[in-house]
Formats: structure tokens, C-alpha cells, sequence
């Protein structure tokens, strides 16, 4: 008919489905499910969390404890509290990542993945070289560079005729004159299982740090400087760098594997979201989702892995 085809026709229709439709969610609004299927998951959750079958007072408390909540947050929704809520948003943001993750990272992890990794971020497992070693510091704030160095140097000389005295160094620590003449330093005099990365957060990438891994095992020497000033030590101990060994380190391999793998399934998911969306804005563009590096074990991994079962 040639009524139908007017363009006034056509919007008055759309008015009337808008206003049914509108009309429908304003009388649903008013409508909570307090039912079956409601009961059974309030005694659900109450099982989950104390472990025991809710008594019917109970389940009574908890569904007029629902009812009231609900009520309550519609209202919300209806005067548009959540709008411009920080805290709100932040909740949203967090569920909706916790979706990504149980949709997209749930790969299961297969012996030959594992063996790439391993390979691929050795690095990661294999021990560092350490030393242990006793120290008597004399600062640079004291009278100066030069005063601390030539205070270092005796006190080197002083705690060597020591130990060439065979006196034990719980004896010197006690209050040999060598130990008194040295500062006190914030982290104290002895040092165990240190790193060369452990080192040079301490005393700065100096030439204490340095000789702490090439100088003489047992003996005093010295003095070196370092950011504070000059040290003389005694290597106790030094470990050299160990080569692990997949089987001793499986657990801690297979738990960064399957970390890669979210992060990457994460940044794939993220993706997807974002393209769906333009950016407005008068700044310089921005790429929005820029994908992590991930390793080409993981990137083999998501490619060829199925969903865990």
C-alpha cells in the first residue's frame, strides 16, 4: 500500500516500538526473580562458603538480604550512581580482564613448549656466581677521600699482623683496635651469598664490586673504593654460577610458561576488543594496543595448543 511507504508511517512505527520497548524494561525493572532458581543459588553460595547447607532460616535471611540488595542497586542504576565512579569503573575494568583470562589463557601446556622455554629463558634459572666475605668500612665523610683511604690502608695492615697473629675473627670483632678504627656502615660488616647485581645495588658498579669476584679467597685485602668510601675485606666464601638443569627446576618453568602464555592471550583478547573502537581525540595517535614481546615458545604455543579440557 502506498501509505506504508510515507516516511511519516515509518517513524511514527519506530515510536511505537520504542515506547513498547521502553515500557517493558521500566515494568521488568520492578520485577525481582525471588524463586527456585534464586534459592538454589543463594544455598549454593552459602554451602561454598561455610561449608554446611544453610537452615530454611537461614536461606531466608540470605534471600531477604538478595532482595534488599538488589532493590537497592536498581535504584542505583536508575539515578545513574555509577556513572563517573572511579571505584565502579575500576571493578568493571578488573571483571571483564578476569573474563579475557578464563576465555582466551587457558592453554594447556605440552612437554615440547616446555622444553622451548626452558631453552629459550635459561638465563632465568641458572644461579648467579656469589660471595660471602667480612668488612671494615671507612668512610669518605669522615675528614674526607684521602683521610678515609690512608685510614684504610692502616687498618688493612693492622687486621693483617692480626690474622698473621692467628687471632680468630670473633676475637677481633670483640674490639681489636683493626675492627674499631673502620665506620659503621647501614648494612653492617658481614655479607652472605651475594650476587655481582646484589653488589652493585650495595656499594654502586665501583671497584669494590669488582674485586669482590677476583680478589684472593681467605685473606685480607684492600683497601677498595666504593660510592661511600673504601673497604678492606676477607672473602669467606665465593660460589661459582650454576647451570640449571630442567627436572631441578620444572615447577618454577612450567608456572613463567603458562604466565607468558596469559599475558600473551591477554594482549590478543585486549586487541580484539579494541578494534571495534575510534579514538577521538586532538593529540598525536596513539597505537591501542600494542602487543607485549612474547616469547616465540608462548606466540608457538597459543598457535598450536587447545583449550584445556
Amino acid at each position: 500500500m502506498r501509505i506504508l511507504r510515507e516516511p511519516l508511517v515509518h517513524f511514527l512505527l519506530l515510536g511505537v516500538l520504542v515506547y513498547v520497548a521502553s515500557s517493558h524494561n521500566e515494568s521488568t525493572r520492578f520485577q525481582i526473580d525471588a524463586g527456585p532458581e534464586q534459592r538454589a543459588r543463594l544455598a549454593r553460595t552459602y554451602f561454598e562458603q561455610y561449608g554446611v547447607a544453610p537452615t530454611p532460616l537461614q536461606l531466608g535471611q540470605a534471600l531477604d538480604e538478595y532482595m534488599r540488595n538488589e532493590i537497592l542497586y536498581r535504584e542505583g542504576l536508575a539515578l545513574g550512581l555509577e556513572r563517573d565512579d572511579e571505584i565502579v569503573r575500576r571493578r568493571v575494568v578488573q571483571k571483564i580482564e578476569f573474563v579475557n583470562e578464563d576465555l582466551e589463557a587457558a592453554v594447556a601446556p605440552d612437554p615440547a613448549g616446555i622444553d622451548r622455554y626452558f631453552a629459550d629463558h635459561r638465563d632465568r634459572y641458572d644461579s648467579e656466581p656469589t660471595v660471602s666475605f667480612e668488612q671494615i668500612f671507612f668512610s669518605s665523610d669522615r675528614g674526607g677521600d684521602a683521610v678515609a683511604r690512608r685510614r684504610a690502608e692502616a687498618g688493612l695492615v693492622e687486621v693483617t699482623e692480626l690474622a698473621g697473629q692467628r687471632v680468630q675473627s670473633a676475637d677481633v670483632r670483640q674490639g681489636r683496635d683493626a675492627w674499631q678504627a673502620g665506620d659503621a656502615f647501614a648494612e653492617g660488616r658481614e655479607f652472605r651469598a651475594l650476587t655481582r647485581a646484589g653488589a652493585n645495588s650495595l656499594f654502586g658498579d665501583t671497584e669494590l664490586s669488582a674485586a669482590l669476584f677476583t680478589g684472593p679467597a681467605g685473606q685480607w685485602a684492600g683497601p677498595f673504593r666504593s660510592a661511600y668510601g673504601w673497604h678492606v675485606v676477607r672473602l669467606t666464601d665465593r660460589q661459582p654460577a650454576h647451570h640449571a638443569k630442567l627436572e631441578t627446576v620444572l615447577a618454577r618453568v612450567q608456572s613463567d610458561y603458562l604466565a607468558d602464555l596469559r599475558e600473551h592471550a591477554n594482549a590478543e583478547a585486549y586487541r580484539k576488543i579494541a578494534s571495534k573502537y575510534r579514538i577521538i581525540s586532538d593529540g598525536p595517535r596513539t597505537q591501542l594496543a600494542a602487543q607485549p614481546a612474547a616469547s616465540e615458545s608462548a606466540a608457538a604455543a597459543l598457535a598450536t595448543a587447545g583449550p584445556r579440557a
